[in-house]
């Protein structure tokens, strides 16, 4: 793997890589002072780590350096709303266990403390039992805010969360990744409250969450990076071949290159070193020097949107999977409708002109 990033160090990514550090670095005093003393504006880079869905671990760094009085009002907040957040998962759990469908939270309970926009659940199993959970959620008070062709949107009043509820992992109609690969990949997990709930295995959810990145969401932002990292310090060899033949099995070779090529770069360039784990899986899956390239010219700053090319190849490569081609079939009859077509549309531009997701 070819590096060569002389800019980064002149980017707020670079500050910010250094200060919240990696899993695999080690955090010693020295390095905590001397990233202290280039820290001019904690706001500023607050609002990046807004920017990049890791709010809550961004103060959980400034509170380690013990600077983190500008900021001690948000960390509060957020520290009850991801309180509240686990609760909700817990909450909602129950009733899910007591329908008798099999199912998985994935893409929510992240491997370090982090307040998440949504909470994600995938149901496996028939249609039938989909539209069962669905009802149940309505029925013991979930606010019902509307539904897609794949997916239902419900809203936990308590905690002010939405639950989005999938029949299949897709956008539209389109599915990008399937769930019957999936299955086989549930495990419990305790939440920092203590109760065990429904997730996915670390190769499972990284997965999961890289597909979801480069196919639905078209950026990589650094909330990512850091997911990649610590499930990545959570995997044991046999872990990281399971990890590999998922993404032969779900053809999502494309995507996970790009998105670990990424990381690579930035991680080396922070810390000087590539984890071992990840040279590993880059022996076998090489990167997308298209995008490497894109990131060091925009200099490296986060969120990265992918070019058009990147999620183009992701796209095809899901043509190997029969449901994915399949659903693919499915939107393009769709877009004949003109109505139909005008709204993907509308939702399409404003997907690719956000900052941020």
């Amino acid at each position: 793997m070819k590096i060569s990033t002389p800019l980064l160090s002149l980017s707020p990514t670079h500050e910010f890589l250094r200060l919240v550090g990696s899993p695999f670095a080690n955090r010693t005093r020295e390095n905590f002072n001397s990233t202290q003393a280039k820290i001019q504006n904690a706001s500023r880079l607050y609002h990046y780590a807004t920017k990049n869905r890791m709010s809550l671990l961004y103060l959980e760094a400034l509170k380690r350096l013990d600077i983190l009085a500008p900021l001690r009002k948000e960390y509060n907040k957020l520290v009850d709303k991801y309180a509240k957040t686990n609760q909700a998962i817990y909450r909602v759990s129950q009733v899910l266990d007591r329908t008798g469908v099999n199912y998985t939270f994935f893409k929510s309970i992240r491997p370090y403390q982090e307040v998440t926009v949504d909470i994600d659940i995938l149901v496996f199993g028939s249609c039938a039992e989909y539209e069962k959970v669905v009802q149940v959620l309505r029925r013991v008070g979930y606010v019902f805010l509307g539904s897609g062709p794949l997916s239902v949107t419900f809203r936990d009043s308590e905690a002010g969360i939405n639950l989005d509820l999938y029949y299949e992992v897709g956008a539209s109609h389109m599915i990008y990744l399937d769930k019957d690969g999936l299955e086989r990949f549930v495990c419990e997990r305790k939440l920092s409250n203590g109760e065990l709930v429904f997730s996915l295995f670390s190769e499972a959810d990284l997965l999961a969450v890289i597909a979801h990145s480069v196919v639905k969401e078209h950026m990589y932002v650094l909330s990512e990076y850091y997911t990649t990292l610590y499930y990545l310090a959570d995997m044991e060899e046999e872990a990281l071949k399971s990890f590999l033949s998922l993404v032969d099995k779900c053809k999502v070779r494309s995507a996970v290159k790009t998105h670990l090529g990424i990381t690579a770069l930035l991680h080396y360039e922070a810390h000087r070193f590539l984890p071992a784990r990840l040279v590993r899986l880059l022996e076998r899956l090489e990167v997308n020097q298209l995008e490497l390239s894109r990131v060091e010219k925009t200099g490296f700053d986060m969120p990265h949107k992918y070019h058009p090319i990147t999620t183009i190849k992701a796209l095809v490569e899901k043509f190997g999977e029969e449901k994915a081609r399949r659903s693919f079939a499915s939107q393009f009859l769709r877009m004949l409708n003109l109505k139909f077509t005008s709204s993907l549309m509308k939702d399409v531009f404003q997907h690719v002109s956000r900052e941020s997701y």
